[in-house]
């Protein structure tokens, strides 16, 4: 049936596209995605804003393949309950199990100028990373780090996050890099 030559939506379609509305905002309030698990995390402490702690979560850019090691981010969700003033290259290491550096800390990918960014409660910022793995140079050395070490600029505190899954190349192979942190995970001038 039609109405002014326009057809008749039905009342149980605009309740779905109203109720998967709701859940996408409902969605955005999380401080984590409901396929991913929350990696141990240390207090993050801000020089300027007062104490901050960040939980961490790691992502690959390629979804289909999370074990890809080409592009990955770590999403840093501030769990206090102040702002937090980040800005720079984080310091990144990967650790063995008893918490040795393993291999060379991660190079800057400085052609992208840092900047500060405030991080309300609730919200977060990204650490964007390139790791050379298996599945770009087959047959490469593998490290044996299953923790990623992220230490803010402004802290000493110890941001860890689980890599065992990955299967990364020593840095004969490839250099790894570490990006500004970001905005968004999209986009690490953001």
């Amino acid at each position: 049936m039609s109405v002014n030559g326009r057809p008749r939506r039905s009342t149980s379609a605009r309740a779905a596209v109203t109720a998967l509305i709701i859940l996408a905002v409902l969605t955005g309030c999380s401080p984590t995605w409901a396929n991913e698990s929350p990696a141990t995390s240390a207090p993050a402490v801000d020089a300027t804003a007062g104490s901050c702690e960040f939980a961490a979560i790691r992502k690959s850019l390629d979804p289909d393949h999370p074990q890809n090691t080409a592009l990955t981010y770590v999403r840093l969700a501030n769990t206090g309950t102040t702002d937090c003033d980040v800005s720079g290259f984080p310091d990144v290491a990967l650790l063995d199990v008893n918490g040795n550096v393993v291999g060379d800390p991660a190079v800057e990918r400085t052609v992208i100028p840092a900047r500060t960014l405030t991080v309300k409660p609730k919200h977060a910022v990204y650490v964007m990373l390139k790791i050379a793995g298996q599945n770009l140079y087959e047959g490469c050395p593998l490290l044996g780090a299953p923790t990623l070490r992220i230490r803010l600029p402004q802290s000493s505190e110890d941001i860890l996050v689980d890599v065992a899954d990955l299967n990364i190349c020593d840095g004969a192979t490839s250099n790894w890099l570490v990006y500004n942190i970001a905005a968004s995970p999209d986009n690490p001038h953001a």
